[in-house]
């Protein structure tokens, strides 16, 4: 399928899943999944420790789909060869739905005792309002706290 036609196949698909039956107001999760193919990733950052012998690693990854950002933070652990393998991956739900119409950019992220924090200025598809996202994540797999302030 060409890239055309392949656009074209997911927005009706996206367009099935928002006006089908099944579908509910605030839009469909979009999971880790959809985003294991590079040309939708365009920022992954190793960021700080966990675990009790600080061997594991996170991993913050930010795919884009039809304008919209998505954000995904993975607990790293090295498997018995050395790789790194996901032990758990968290999507931020407050930006991964297909509804959310959030994009963001100036990423970072920063390890902190108990974690990482990653921030960003995100914009909105729904209000011309600017915000800055906070996201503190850790220490167990799984948790994290989202909050967003307004800046103008």
């Amino acid at each position: 399928m060409n890239a055309p036609s392949a656009i074209r196949a997911r927005l009706l698909a996206a367009l099935l899943v928002v006006c089908g039956g099944g579908a509910h107001a605030l839009g469909a999760d979009i999971t880790y999944e959809n985003f294991k193919t590079p040309d939708a990733v365009d920022w992954v950052q190793l960021c700080g420790t966990w675990d009790n012998d600080h061997q594991g690693v996170y991993r913050v990854i930010h795919a884009e789909q039809f304008a919209q950002s998505f954000l995904y933070v993975q607990w790293m652990k090295r498997d018995a060869e050395g790789s790194l393998q996901a032990a758990h991956t968290v999507s931020i739900a407050e930006l991964d739905n297909d509804h959310a119409e959030i994009g963001l950019s100036e990423l970072t992220c920063r390890a902190t005792p108990r974690g990482i924090v990653v921030t960003a200025k995100a914009s909105s598809g729904h209000d011309d309002k600017l915000r800055r996202v906070t996201i503190e994540v850790g220490p167990r797999p799984g948790q994290y706290l989202f909050r967003a302030q307004r800046t103008r």
